[in-house]
């Protein structure tokens, strides 16, 4: 704000002056009524903001503004805080003198009814389950902590809601339930509407904050875990034979099928957790001996072609350099089947040997 305009501004009772038009009441009307909605749509307005964007949007002069401000303010329409305290326009005008940038906020002096006030702040330190200390005899700070708090657990639920998505993960009906209250509680920001709406809320509220203890938890700490269990489970479908041969295994893949598709699984984390620590060895051990098993036939198969290949050399007669090249191709490969780590590896690298040797033949029949 340009330092002139501040200057100008007239404390005391309302009298015409500068380039004001003949309908001041009417113009300092429309400008609370936009400050009002700015209250209500943010929670917040910040004066030298608010001037600017009464400037750009509807090309009112910043000094207009600002007195018709003042003016409200001198009547108690609406009030000027700064530092977390509510100050008069003198002292506004005079921190503003000093500092044009000085962050003022404009509040409205609406309040709720004290009883109502006295009792939202008992039920907001229940909820905070005594994290939050503060004794409040303000409106206006009370509703912007309890702003604070909405507004996280409505940034979390947008960030859990995304990840609820995928599939066998919990909790998205709950989450877009509980974002659309926050959508509903939140569409007036302003003191007196936001506390108005969480008392008439109190129930919805208290359950919300169960629910988010609940699923910030599993959102914030357990989702490797999860994903983890859902890949396991994958992993072990493939070997569901071989498990099946062992009860107790059998036993606790199913109980772990179960707790992936619970709508509710939140307190089994734990039991999950022991019985994948059970399963795991298990299925690893079944990987391996049927992945040993693939190798051995896969190493027979190439000891195959190298046979067929000696009988070819027989038949065609390359030269000696030609031979070489021939069985030492094949014979590595059959040495990096022994350091192949799974069967899709040993398929891959059989699939390629088997190329090799074909086109090997095709180059000796055309000797």
């Amino acid at each position: 704000m340009q330092i002139q305009n501040i200057k100008k501004i007239i404390l005391g009772p309302r009298q015409l002056t500068f380039g004001f038009d003949h309908n001041p009441q009417q113009n300092q009307d429309l400008v609370i009524s936009w400050i009002i909605e700015q209250f209500e749509n943010h929670g917040q307005v910040i004066l030298n903001q608010f001037v600017a964007h009464v400037k750009e949007v509807h090309d009112l002069p910043e000094i207009d503004t600002l007195q018709y401000i003042f003016w409200s303010a001198q009547e108690l329409k609406i009030h000027f805080r700064v530092d977390g305290k509510n100050i008069t326009p003198f002292e506004t005008r005079r921190a503003l003198l000093q500092s044009p940038e000085t962050q003022v906020e404009i509040i409205t002096n609406k309040n709720v009814e004290n009883s109502i006030f006295q009792e939202m702040t008992l039920f907001y330190q229940k909820l905070s389950k005594g994290k939050n200390q503060t004794d409040f005899d303000d409106q206006y700070d009370f509703s912007r902590s309890l702003l604070s708090d909405l507004k996280k657990w409505e940034t979390d639920l947008t960030s859990f809601h995304s990840i609820a998505q995928k599939p066998f993960f919990p909790g998205r009906k709950e989450i877009s339930e509980q974002l659309q209250t926050l959508k509903i509680l939140l569409i007036k920001q302003d003191s007196y509407s936001l506390i108005y709406a969480c008392y008439t809320n109190k129930e919805k509220i208290t359950g919300m904050a169960d629910d988010m203890t609940i699923i910030s938890e599993f959102y914030t700490r357990q989702v490797k875990f999860w994903e983890l269990l859902i890949e396991s489970i994958e992993e072990f479908r493939v070997n569901l034979t071989e498990i099946k041969k062992t009860q107790e295994i059998f036993c606790g893949f199913n109980r772990l099928t179960q707790i992936l598709a619970s709508p509710s699984p939140y307190n089994q984390i734990s039991e999950a957790d022991r019985l994948l620590k059970i399963l795991r060895p298990h299925n690893d051990l079944i990987v391996q001996r049927k992945t040993e098993a693939h190798r051995t036939k896969a190493i027979s198969k190439i000891d195959s072609m190298i046979k067929k290949l000696v009988k070819l050399f027989d038949i065609y007669r390359p030269d000696q350099d030609l031979r070489n090249k021939f069985l030492y191709a094949l014979r590595s490969a059959k040495k990096k089947l022994s350091y192949t780590q799974t069967i899709q590896q040993i398929d891959i690298s059989l699939c390629n040997t088997e190329d090799i040797f074909d086109d090997f033949v095709e180059e000796l029949k055309e000797k």
